[in-house]
């Protein structure tokens, strides 16, 4: 039970009180403010509030009874529901963060204080989701090309999360290179129409070399990431990323040399 709510929290953007209301609600059918306050252990003087919030979430019904009571909607209803509002907060957050962004660089244009040309900014990354993300954006603007080097022990996470990404930059002219430990771990990248695509126009080229020991990625010899990995979980802990071209270029002429030195994938 206490699995199902923490997932009602997590997935549906529920109070932990919600989701005690809503399964209480759905086990025992409709109930006043004190019986859902006894069955469920939500304070009394709380009970109203998130009756009253699960319905604006489209979860329950308030019926107009005396004492007035609470009763859940069916899930396949209360789901769809509340999907849909996200998904419409979801939108309405992306419409209102794309138009800060356009005043927020009107303003940093204006700034007095603003550096023409960034030679060198160097960034620390915490985490597998954020390196993803500021990857797909890097990936986005790369027009030459991508030089990825993955390590003897690879971290475990959805390479298909990047492909639309790499979609963009093969777009506008960009290919990638890719150094893999071993061909086996390209046997699931085979499957993906994508995948195969690329290789037939030779927009994307794999090659297996065992001895990567510090995996790396370089995008138009401008911007670098090296990655900090735990071995034994498989996990990315911290990424650095280097945006100076002069360190991108040395990164470059490394991975040539492990390029050279990699062989055909069999």
């Amino acid at each position: 039970m206490e699995e199902m709510m923490d997932k009602l929290v997590r997935y549906l953007d529920l109070t932990f009180y919600e989701a005690k209301a809503y399964v209480t609600l759905l086990i025992h059918g409709p109930l006043t403010m004190t019986e859902l306050s006894d069955l469920s252990g939500v304070p009394r003087l709380k009970c109203y509030p998130v009756a009253k919030s699960l319905v604006l979430k489209g979860m329950a019904t308030l019926t107009p009874s005396r004492p007035m009571k609470c009763q859940s909607l069916p899930p396949s209803l209360a789901i769809k529901n509340r999907l849909a509002q996200l998904a419409q907060e979801l939108e309405n957050k992306k419409n209102a963060a794309e138009s800060l962004l356009t005043l927020l660089e009107a303003l940093s244009s204006q700034s007095p204080r603003q550096i023409t040309k960034v030679e060198q900014v160097v960034s620390l990354i915490e985490g597998l989701v954020n390196t993803i993300s500021f990857i797909k954006f890097d990936l986005e603007r790369t027009k030459q090309e991508a030089l990825v080097a993955i390590s003897s022990t690879p971290v475990r996470f959805d390479w298909r999360e990047l492909l639309s990404s790499l979609a963009r930059s093969m777009e506008k002219g960009g290919s990638i290179k890719l150094i893999v430990p071993s061909s086996g771990i390209l046997a699931e990248a085979y499957r993906s129409e994508n995948v195969l695509e690329w290789l037939k126009e030779g927009k994307l080229s794999f090659r297996v070399y065992g001895n990567v020991h510090q995996p790396f990625s370089v995008f138009d010899v401008r911007v670098v990431y090296v990655f900090f990995t735990d071995p034994q979980l498989k996990e990315l802990l911290f990424s650095v990323r280097m945006e100076d071209p002069r360190f991108a270029k040395l990164m470059k002429g490394y991975f040539d040399l492990l390029w050279e030195r990699a062989a055909p994938p069999k």
